[in-house]
């Protein structure tokens, strides 16, 4: 009778393990809303549950959510539609963060997905506006794998090495710092001319038409490449705000 038992305990859990599926930070391919993650995608018997966080990049930053949101998976066109959500404003309503940084963690319900379905479209409302509104759109979602952790960068150690000695305008080792200094002094208005006509260069060079928007998808395509390859949310952000894809010069006009 225990071993009947015992084997009816192990069948069942075995049952509730395939019905049950938990993905923890999915890799996202790509997306259109920077300041919102996928934390975790869950299925059971009844839903498939996408956990959100979203962070408030200004004050005063508000979200909402369309009922029209659904999934589509690698398995075919079908949709899976929005069953219920928790933590977060249905459209008309807003949900207002006062401070920027501040993040909102949500959960949506929808109608479960095939167990055999390795990736996920999740749609908010397809296509971009150009009033700077983003939408939940997250492309080829990776349900196969999770990744608990961040993924540290490794920074090589860094020598700093001596400055060389000064030298002359000739070429020559310098006998002190009045020579140095009077050479610097020289060449201060030629710097300032040559700061501001690289300036100037790069500004008219940005107010050709489209230069901008060409500017701005490279910069979405750059951001979209660093997550894809395994950076995270913050890291990747991290990197194209202090690595901007916009040259810049080392003088600064006068």
């Amino acid at each position: 009778m225990k071993k009947i038992l015992t084997l009816s305990a192990m069948l069942m859990m075995a049952c509730l393990t395939s019905l049950a599926q938990v993905i923890v930070n999915p890799r996202v391919e790509s997306s259109d809303d920077y300041n919102t993650i996928i934390t975790k995608v869950e299925s059971d018997a009844k839903f498939t549950v996408i956990n959100f966080e979203y962070t408030a990049n200004s004050d005063n930053s508000w979200v909402q959510l369309n009922k029209e949101i659904y999934i589509q998976t690698d398995q075919g066109n079908t949709h899976y539609n929005y069953v219920k959500s928790e933590n977060i404003a249905m459209v008309p309503a807003k949900h207002t963060l006062a401070k920027a940084g501040e993040k909102l963690l949500f959960k949506v319900y929808f109608q479960k997905i095939p167990q055999a379905a390795k990736s996920i479209d999740i749609i908010e409302r397809a296509g971009r506006r150009r009033d700077g509104i983003n939408f939940f759109n997250f492309y080829n979602v990776d349900i196969t794998h999770s990744y608990p952790g961040e993924q540290h960068v490794k920074i090589t150690d860094v020598v700093l090495l001596p400055p060389p000695p000064p030298v002359n305008m000739m070429g020559q080792p310098s006998t002190g710092t009045n020579e140095m200094a009077n050479a610097m002094n020289a060449m201060g208005p030629m710097y300032s001319t040559l700061a501001k006509s690289m300036l100037d260069a790069q500004l008219d060079y940005y107010k050709q038409p489209g230069k901008l928007t060409e500017l701005a998808k490279l910069t979405k395509e750059y951001f979209d490449a660093l997550t894809k390859v395994g950076f995270t949310y913050d890291q990747a952000l991290k990197i194209i705000t202090s690595n901007s894809l916009i040259p810049k010069s080392g003088l600064n006009a006068q």
